[in-house]
């Protein structure tokens, strides 16, 4: 990916010169569907690393520095518990305000991350060949097609309703003659990205140990794990993928590609018109 920077074979599309943009934090956006809010079950795994039992959604437009009672309760401080905070926002909640932002001039719409994450921001993904289950109109439903699949063969991916609704918002955009990207963030992934959670499992014998910079395998004969590898700038929730010459390792680079038509061509038939319009990348220089 970085080559075609590097030689200079990349450029600015001419329909996003001089375009007003848009840029949309999914979960801070606008909640269309409380039905799908998040539950305690949906941010495990995500920072401060600790889920108070009675922890709950806050509510919109509630006071930002104000405690919730359950807040109140952790007695942790304000900065730790932000992290802890989701206000539900979600796919349906972009699509019931297209007609708002076009009023307002927009003609182009970036999303920060959006496939699937334990995280408020979802620059830790879990995976990139889903949306994100709490965007879509039925999480349960959405879990149980992931159980179905191998990540790592594109030949088993199947559609999520959450996927199917980000396929919708994709034609309501271009049906107003707005374009959409997204973002990618394939510099790294969260530690419960489902390759790296292999490599976890199965250390050296994992297939994807080459995808990753590991300083130490654990030890099994010791209590202790030993188990040691690189994340992006030292925080460990965001391992690193590794690189070579020619930028990420070529078994990570091949399942981006297979993301990168995933999300261009949805049908794959050739014709990009029913995919996003391009991606922004999160720390492109790294990439």
């Amino acid at each position: 990916m970085g080559l075609l920077v590097q030689h200079g074979q990349a450029s600015a599309p001419e329909w996003a010169q001089g375009v007003v943009w848009y840029q949309i934090f999914p979960e801070r956006f606008a909640n269309g569907d409380t039905a799908n809010d998040p539950t305690l079950q949906d941010i495990q795994g995500s920072w401060p690393h600790f889920y108070p039992q009675d922890w709950q959604i806050i509510p919109w437009t509630s006071d930002w520095y104000a405690l919730q009672p359950w807040e109140a309760r952790t007695g942790k401080d304000f900065y730790t518990l932000a992290g802890l905070r989701r206000y539900g926002g979600d796919l349906q909640g972009i699509i019931d305000r297209l007609d708002y932002l076009q009023a307002l001039g927009v003609e182009a719409l970036y999303l920060n991350p959006i496939f699937e994450s334990p995280s408020l921001h979802k620059y830790d993904a879990t995976m990139y060949h889903h949306v994100d289950n709490n965007f879509g109109p039925d999480p349960e439903g959405d879990r149980r097609i992931w159980a179905q699949e191998d990540p790592g063969n594109p030949a088993t991916w199947q559609w999520t309703a959450a996927d199917r609704l980000f396929l919708k918002l994709i034609q309501e955009v271009h049906r107003r003659g707005m374009k959409i990207i997204i973002d990618g963030v394939f510099n790294h992934v969260g530690n419960t990205f489902w390759a790296f959670r292999d490599v976890q499992k199965n250390q050296q014998q994992s297939r994807y140990a080459d995808w990753f910079t590991i300083y130490r395998w654990d030890d099994p004969t010791t209590p202790e794990n030993e188990f040691d590898y690189a994340g992006w700038y030292g925080v460990k929730e965001l391992p690193e993928i590794r690189e070579t010459a020619e930028g990420p390792v070529e078994g990570f680079r091949e399942h981006v590609w297979a993301i990168v038509r995933r999300w261009m061509d949805p049908n794959e038939d050739g014709d990009p018109s029913d995919g996003i319009d391009g991606w922004r990348l999160d720390v492109a220089e790294k990439v």
